[in-house]
């Protein structure tokens, strides 16, 4: 994919717009058409990064036209994913520091939902509202008539804000990662498997994420709350980080690894949580460090 990707521009938008496509059937293919984006954004420069989300919005703007779709629908979704990971990507290039690429990306995310709630007068009617008008379409009622999906609404819809930013957080680091692998993989082998290994966040992000964590137990606000989820999608990264550092140190069997993911995929909440926890944890106490430093 990389190789067909780096061919040249064309090549590149292409593989961008059919992914982006795709990810209207499958979303998680969301993460391709992100990723080549990035690649390009990586290796060549912000410019052709735009380049290259440009040619591919304005396909999906043609083919919303073509299916009588909303013009702006298209292209306003296409920007909204792609220009964070342009910006990301190339401060990426310039520092070669995933921890500054985390910083930035948890700060977006928070003051994304900030902006949000002291925009919207009252967020919980928002969502409850425009996730009402979804559930309906879905006829989920329907499906499953037992279900008070008014009761579902009022429990859910304070920390909605703090669940999207999260999603933001896991696409957009996550697409950035499979960019850097494969710019990886074309000109530098193994640099990202060394970056990936010497990933942490650093104390101040860890001590800020402590104290938010602390004051959302104590004052359960959901303003908090919100911020607590993006700071724990961030911190996820750093607990994987640890994993991967931890199991280059051992020279451990990749089966260990192998085994890790699994308890991943099928415990995703309570591994997420426990891996953020560690995260912060390694932020404070470099345990990658103090391994090296013993004989």
């Amino acid at each position: 994919m990389a190789a067909f990707i780096m061919a040249g521009p064309i090549q590149a938008s292409g593989f961008v717009l059919l992914f982006a496509v795709l990810s209207y059937f499958l979303p998680m293919l969301e993460l391709f058409s992100n990723a080549a984006i990035g690649l390009v954004t990586l290796r060549l420069g912000w410019q052709r990064g735009v380049q290259v989300g440009l040619v591919a919005s304005t396909g999906l703007v043609v083919l919303h036209l073509i299916l009588q779709a909303g013009l702006w629908s298209g292209l306003a979704s296409s920007l909204i994913k792609w220009i964070p990971v342009i910006v990301l990507a190339t401060l990426l290039s310039r520092q070669a520091s995933w921890n500054t690429v985390l910083q930035g990306v948890m700060g977006l995310a928070a003051l994304g939902v900030l902006v949000f709630h002291f925009q919207v007068a009252d967020p919980v009617t928002f969502w409850a509202g425009l996730m009402q008008g979804l559930l309906e379409q879905t006829q989920l009622q329907q499906l499953l008539p037992d279900l008070d999906l008014d009761e579902m609404l009022r429990l859910a819809a304070p920390y909605f804000s703090g669940s999207l930013a999260a999603g933001f957080v896991l696409l957009t680091v996550l697409s950035l990662m499979l960019a850097r692998h494969w710019q990886a993989a074309l000109y530098n082998p193994g640099g990202f498997r060394e970056e990936m290994a010497t990933l942490r966040l650093g104390r101040a992000p860890a001590l800020l994420a402590i104290g938010l964590i602390t004051l959302a137990l104590i004052i359960g606000q959901p303003l908090l709350v919100n911020l607590v989820l993006v700071c724990l999608a961030v911190f996820l990264f750093g607990g994987i980080a640890l994993i991967h550092g931890l199991h280059a140190r051992f020279e451990l069997h990749p089966g260990w690894l192998f085994g890790f993911y699994a308890f991943l995929l099928f415990a995703p909440f309570q591994m997420g949580v426990l891996l953020a926890a560690f995260g912060m944890i390694d932020s404070l106490a470099n345990f990658r460090n103090q391994l090296r430093r013993k004989p």
